[in-house]
Formats: structure tokens, C-alpha cells, sequence
């Protein structure tokens, strides 16, 4: 399908060329900058590209885990929210439900450490409570490479102090986890954190709105290192 061509964004003094090399460091396959093109119906400004390549990244949209993802069971008598919400809630019998989410925060906190996984906990809370559960619990699954290189045990410190502090500032203790070390994540760590939440089965909360008029707030503090290229 051919796209009417976009007005592109006003470019900014300074901005760089979107050459093939740059488009490969912002992650992005010749494939998918193809698309991009075809979308628009011209080539991407600067800015665009940054936007793509974060939208369309792993870390955002599951580029390449969701075909794996997708072949989990999500039905069952008990299963009262599966995918597609911001968590997911089983009925855990009595009148009571768990909400519970998994998230991987691996190149943020490649990026900024001690941010990175801090924000990666303040996460998947979020995505919890905001189904009507209160977050009682937090696990963690951790992997660095070898702590004989100073870079990883910087990474190593920043990643468990995040962890701790954000779940600590909010009174959810961490109730167990798992570190392991291999030259295999000497590049990039991977850190997954998960949140569990208990409610009422009445009071489950899904994220929907209709209709003209609903107002839109954007609360938080100015995005850090870990949200600049953290996703790219």
C-alpha cells in the first residue's frame, strides 16, 4: 500500500544526515527503514528516525521475543486479564485475584545503571496498580559478564542499588532473585524484574477509555540517560 508523503518535521540546526550508517546505528534493518520510507512516502528527517527506531526497537516492541511470546498459553478458567492489558490477573479463588508483570529494562540499564533498573521496578508497580492490585512483592533475574571487568562492576552496583532503592522508597520488599555471571553478557546485561500485586476480583481495572473530552496527564520527573537511546 503506498502512503500520501508526510510533511516532514522541521529539521533542527546541526542534525546529521540520514544515511544508511545511521539508520544501522539506530538499529534499524534496511528492511524496516524501507518500510519506514514507504510509510511516510519520503525519506525520514532526523528526528523521525529516533522516534522509529525507539517505537519499533526490542525494548518497546517486542520486535523480536512477541513471534515466541505468542506461542505461550494465555486462556485458561482463571486467566482474567491475559495479554494486551498493562498486567496480567488470575483468580487465585476466595474472591481474590494476583496481578503480576515481567520486564526487561537490559539496555537501559546498559546505559544508565543505577536508573535503568530502577525505573524498570517503578515499571512494572505501575503496571500493577493500575489494574486495581496493591504490588506486595518484587523478584529480580539478573546477568552481567565477568566482575573482573571494572565496567560490569559498575554495571553490577548501579543495577542492585536501582533495584533496592526503588522498592525500598516504596515499601515493596524484594522476595528473592537469581545473579548470574557469564562472558556471554559482558556487552549488555540483562535485567528482568518482576512485580506481583493482590486485589479483589471486583475491583480489577482495565485500561479503557471512550469518547471525546478524557483528559491526558503526563507526570514525571525529565527523561534521564536511561530513556535517551536507552531503547536503541
Amino acid at each position: 500500500m503506498t502512503h500520501a508523503a508526510r510533511p516532514p518535521l522541521a529539521p533542527r540546526a546541526g542534525d546529521p544526515e540520514v544515511t544508511a550508517a545511521l539508520v544501522a546505528d539506530h538499529g534499524l534493518s534496511e528492511e524496516e527503514y524501507a518500510r519506514i520510507r514507504e510509510i511516510l512516502g519520503r525519506d525520514a528527517s532526523y528526528t523521525e528516525l529516533g522516534l522509529f527506531s525507539a517505537l519499533w526497537s526490542e525494548h518497546c516492541g517486542y520486535k523480536n521475543s512477541k513471534p515466541l511470546l505468542k506461542q505461550l498459553p494465555t486462556e485458561a478458567p482463571w486467566v482474567l486479564q491475559g495479554p494486551g492489558e498493562n498486567a496480567g490477573v488470575i483468580d487465585v479463588g476466595d474472591g481474590y485475584a494476583v496481578a503480576f508483570k515481567i520486564e526487561s529494562h537490559n539496555h537501559p540499564s546498559a546505559v544508565e545503571p543505577y536508573q535503568g533498573a530502577a525505573t524498570g521496578v517503578g515499571g512494572i508497580l505501575r503496571d500493577v496498580f493500575t489494574m486495581g492490585a496493591r504490588p506486595i512483592a518484587v523478584l529480580d533475574a539478573l546477568r552481567f559478564g565477568s566482575l573482573d571487568s571494572p565496567r560490569v562492576r559498575y554495571l553490577f552496583a548501579g543495577v542492585v542499588k536501582g533495584i533496592g532503592d526503588y522498592g525500598n522508597c516504596v515499601g515493596i520488599p524484594n522476595i528473592g532473585g537469581e545473579t548470574w555471571f557469564d562472558e556471554a553478557y559482558e556487552g549488555n546485561p540483562l535485567v528482568n524484574a518482576m512485580a506481583i500485586g493482590l486485589m479483589k476480583k471486583e475491583d480489577l481495572i482495565r485500561a479503557t477509555a471512550s469518547g471525546p473530552g478524557n483528559p491526558i496527564l503526563a507526570v514525571g520527573a525529565r527523561t534521564g540517560r536511561d530513556g535517551i537511546h536507552g531503547a536503541t
